[in-house]
């Protein structure tokens, strides 16, 4: 097929801008994205192949779009290198095919890729329709070009790309091709007026469930062979024919189909990189069997006359259907609604590990929540009358809110923690103490709008307390938390239709730290000074499947986290008797992870691919002010708030009460 050069300029419809809008931005940018592919994927190299293209935009520049990029042609200079009719390997098409796409991208480039690019290889459907055309050498040519484009996969991963996006080719045995192809065949003298009834039949229809698919079809057969005989037994006898001849086709090209999948899928198994692969087809056959849930009426027609490329399709030209929110804009091409679908599936898949590793976020907030409380206590220890041989129990609760403003895991959220502690303590000598507490969590964390979960842990610390020099003061803990994620919950938003996939799975922590302080005296009843930590944790979540079986369920790999933080402040104490206040400011450096990942893919799939959400703060402020007080020769109470500051990912506010008793 020779190019047809076309010169256009896309504007993108409400659609698109209101689609752009509600979506959930990727977790980290990347920045540019490479298109390789056929008429799917093409922006104007050989055409834009959906109705009123252009105005309507296609799911690759749907997804440039939610990454701040504009995808234009290669042949206008851009990074879309997809071609319509084009195959994967260039004996079937030597002027339009994958091969050469990826080739002469790496020619542009020196033979590099893009680390931080964004590569989309989708290809097979032509050739699919080749090995549909010449069944005897079906099998052989699906092998070859499965081979092919898996291939082509390696030599970009090879290059240096990082991420590269490889669909499912969906089944051509659903197409409208197959249709207009039976009746072209059995119906050839009386073909293009056949055709024109059948899909003017269809497009009164609507086609909700497999069954009234299936009918639909059945009937616009029928009014076909109305073009052929007015007999009606004659008409029965035809159309029976034909629907036999389009059930018989349209098993063998679902077999073809996947069968190249497959094929696909066991290359892509033994390569090594990020591989996001996702099931394009499986989502096709969900949405056929219930088209309304996704705001489509009609699986089996399309909106274009018959005859008419979606590439050269407008809504107002005569023939077009407007009846029917259809799937399909012509014979083998989605219309718009369906690419949007499309695009919404693919960032699903591509953001959900960036989702995921919000889970190692739980077991560092309860252990800050059980830190929180042992700093109330020893703050008081150290102001208060522990005469050697005392022992101390304390209880606790501590609690966390932080708001995600601009969070790491793709979109804002925000997480409700509850932590409940209960301690004892010793004092070996009159400078020396060591205690042990157990804090148990029940926590509630919504880090995105999309994905959300419970989290149920305990947590065990050891600890001791020096005093130095009368003025000094050094702390060591150790900890050892083990958590239950429950109901995670991550929503799935596909078009107008949102779904949800659940999971759980379990997580450890250990940690440890040291605290040093030395108390200026400011008078007789105030003491400053500076404070110095380190503080070292080690999270770990272990992997797991989403319990859904559909094309968006997915596996999470084990995840694990470092956290190594030091600090530096300026602290201020008092001892007024009735009343104990105290107030510190600190500067927080994370020498640990600032760059988080999660790894998975899809259960229906073989590969997986890594995720990095973006930077986490290296540098903050932390403000706390809190309070000891004497309720009696032996109880007292204890309680601290603290706030963050300097933090891009948003908002941290924590906050503990307690009360003790010595004997």
């Amino acid at each position: 097929m020779s190019k047809k050069r076309i010169t256009h300029r896309v504007a993108f419809g409400a659609v698109w801008i209101a689609s752009s809008l509600c979506a959930v931005a990727p977790a980290a940018g990347w920045e540019r994205l490479y298109v390789f592919g056929d008429s799917l994927s093409d922006s104007g190299n050989n055409g834009r192949y959906t109705w009123d293209s252009d105005r309507q935009p296609l799911y690759d520049e749907v997804l440039a779009a939610r990454i701040n990029q504009s995808l234009r042609p290669s042949d206008a200079g851009g990074t879309n290198y997809a071609a319509g009719s084009a195959v994967a390997v260039p004996q079937l098409n030597p002027v339009d095919n994958s091969a050469d796409q990826v080739a002469a991208w790496l020619r542009s480039n020196g033979g590099k890729a893009e680390a931080d690019g964004l590569y989309i290889h989708w290809i097979g459907g032509n050739d699919l329709a080749a090995a549909a055309l010449n069944p005897l050498n079906a099998d052989e040519i699906v092998s070859g070009s499965a081979f092919a484009a898996a291939s082509q996969v390696r030599t970009l991963l090879a290059a240096g790309a990082d991420t590269v996006i490889v669909p499912t080719v969906p089944n051509v045995g659903a197409t409208p091709a197959l249709l207009e192809a039976v009746i072209q065949i059995g119906l050839a003298p009386v073909a293009t007026p056949a055709l024109a009834a059948a899909f003017q039949s269809l497009s009164g229809q609507s086609t909700l469930t497999p069954e009234s698919r299936n009918s639909a079809i059945r009937e616009a057969l029928y009014a076909a062979t109305g073009e052929l005989s007015s007999v009606e037994a004659i008409r029965q006898l035809a159309a029976a024919q034909l629907y036999q001849a389009w059930e018989a086709l349209s098993e063998q090209a679902a077999a073809l189909t996947d069968s190249y999948n497959q094929q696909q899928e066991n290359g892509l198994a033994q390569l090594r990189g990020n591989i996001v692969r996702v099931d394009v087809n499986g989502l096709f056959r969900e949405v056929l069997n219930d088209p309304a849930r996704y705001g489509l009426t009609n699986t089996a027609g399309m909106a274009c006359p018959p005859g008419v490329s979606a590439a050269d399709c407008t809504s107002d030209m005569a023939g077009f259907s407007g009846s029917q929110a259809y799937l399909f804009a012509d014979r083998l091409h989605p219309g718009p609604a369906t690419h949007l679908l499309i695009a919404d599936y693919i960032q699903s898949v591509l953001d959900a590990p960036a989702q995921a590793v919000a889970l190692n976020q739980a077991t560092l907030a309860m252990s800050r929540d059980a830190r929180a409380t042992l700093d109330s206590r020893l703050q008081q220890q150290r102001h208060g009358d522990n005469p050697q041989g005392s022992l101390s129990v304390y209880g606790g609760y501590a609690g966390q809110h932080y708001d995600y403003a601009d969070n790491r895991t793709a979109g804002e959220g925000n997480a409700t923690t509850h932590n409940l502690t209960l301690g004892v303590d010793y004092q070996l000598t009159d400078a020396w103490l060591v205690g042990a507490l157990i804090s148990g969590s029940d926590d509630n964390q919504h880090p995105t709008p999309r994905y959300d979960y419970k989290m149920r842990g305990w947590l065990a610390s050891a600890y001791s307390e020096l005093t130095l020099f009368e003025q000094g003061w050094i702390n060591a803990d150790v900890q050892f938390a083990s958590v239950n994620y429950e109901d995670i919950r991550r929503s799935v938003v596909l078009g107008p239709a949102t779904r949800t996939e659940k999971g759980e799975t379990e997580g450890t922590q250990v940690g440890g730290r040291v605290t040093a302080g030395w108390d200026i005296p400011v008078g007789s009843r105030v003491t400053t000074g500076p404070v110095v930590q380190y503080a070292l944790d080690y999270s770990s979540v272990n992997g797991y499947q989403e319990q859904g079986e559909s094309s968006t369920a997915m596996r999470f790999n084990d995840q694990n986290a470092h956290s190594q933080i030091g600090t530096a402040g300026w602290r201020v104490d008092s001892r007024f008797g009735w009343i104990n206040p105290w107030a510190e400011v600190t500067y927080n450096h994370q020498f640990g992870d600032n760059v988080w990942r999660a790894g998975g893919g899809l259960k229906s799939t073989q590969t997986s691919f890594t995720r990095e959400v973006a930077g986490q703060d290296s540098d903050w402020m932390n403000v706390s002010v809190g309070a000891h007080v004497p309720l009696g020769e032996t109880v007292s109470a204890f309680a601290s708030a603290s706030q963050t500051g300097g933090l891009s990912s948003g908002e941290q506010f924590m906050y503990n009460l307690g009360i003790s008793a010595q004997f």
